[in-house]
């Protein structure tokens, strides 16, 4: 097959997830992708490819976007928590630049339009990402850029020296300066804090047993794509959001800040919800003012 590399015998097989809502279609990926050493799992909606995300690792996925129950860019954040090391294919009928900048500025690392030449491309782009040196240079970073990027949206096979223009990465923030901000929570109004990026990566944790910094972030980027779901299952907007989960022995709130850098702050059971609301607002101004977003 050009462009795509033959397998050593002891590589072990590559696990690629395929969402595509209609049969046809499907069939014709399916058959594009067939390659030795490549095994393909079909899911037709966005909860079906969260049930296989959450059950087997892939190392790479091709995702339509416009899918019976959402969109496959809605599923980025969730596939680089489950498989962080994953390259990822963003598909459209339509050659929208505004659907290829969401695509790649939440993590995919290509985004190719269906057309005729499709099923050449295709392996060949799919094989490009399995072949970069790590994730981080596949893939770009999901916070979105303080400025904007041009991007390539690939309506023609370019050459294979012609990647798409990425949105430029930033950085995330030192934990030293989200320190005051989580010092100040912590002790005073509450029992832990912790911040996250969108992909419920560690930033910064003030965090006690039993819980685990890393699956709390999961936990808080699943409600975060949950809420950006919203706007594309219903075609409601969200702006901001807050939640209050009643565990044992305390108050988790969990929110959202300026440049999707999530946070949760776990206070005392007898705070309430009122007052609850008002820290964890509190709390997220701290940090977002520690980011410089204010």
């Amino acid at each position: 097959m050009p462009g795509v590399a033959p397998l050593d015998r002891k590589t072990p097989a590559t696990n690629i997830l395929l969402v595509e809502g209609d049969d046809t279609e499907a069939a014709h990926l399916r058959e594009a992708l067939v390659h030795p050493g490549w095994t393909v799992t079909r899911a037709s909606t966005v909860l079906e490819a969260i049930r296989a995300a959450g059950e087997t690792p892939f190392d790479a996925a091709v995702l339509e976007a416009d899918l019976p129950d959402g969109s496959g860019v809605d599923l980025l954040n969730f596939l680089r928590i489950t498989s962080p090391s994953i390259r990822i294919m963003v598909l459209s009928s339509e050659g929208s630049e505004d659907l290829a900048f969401r695509a790649l500025s939440t993590g995919a690392g290509d985004f190719l339009v269906k057309n005729r030449h499709l099923a050449e491309e295709l392996p060949r782009r799919i094989d490009a990402l399995l072949e970069a040196s790590d994730a981080a240079g596949a893939l770009v970073e999901t916070l979105l850029p303080s400025e904007a990027a041009t991007v390539v949206v690939h309506d023609d096979p370019a050459p294979e020296d012609d990647e798409p223009a990425a949105p430029p990465r930033r950085h995330a923030p030192r934990r030293t300066e989200l320190d005051p901000a989580l010092d100040e929570a912590v002790g005073k109004s509450a029992f832990a804090a912790a911040v996250y990026d969108s992909r419920g990566r560690v930033l910064a944790d003030r965090l006690v047993p039993p819980l685990d910094a890393h699956n709390l972030g999961f936990g808080l980027a699943s409600i975060h794509n949950q809420v950006a779901s919203l706007w594309a299952t219903s075609g409601v907007k969200p702006i901001s959001y807050a939640a209050l989960v009643r565990i044992e022995g305390g108050l988790l709130g969990v929110t959202a800040v300026p440049g999707q850098v999530l946070v949760a702050l776990l206070m005392p059971e007898e705070t309430g919800a009122t007052k609850a609301l008002e820290r964890l607002t509190a709390f997220a101004r701290a940090v977002s003012a520690a980011l410089g977003d204010e």
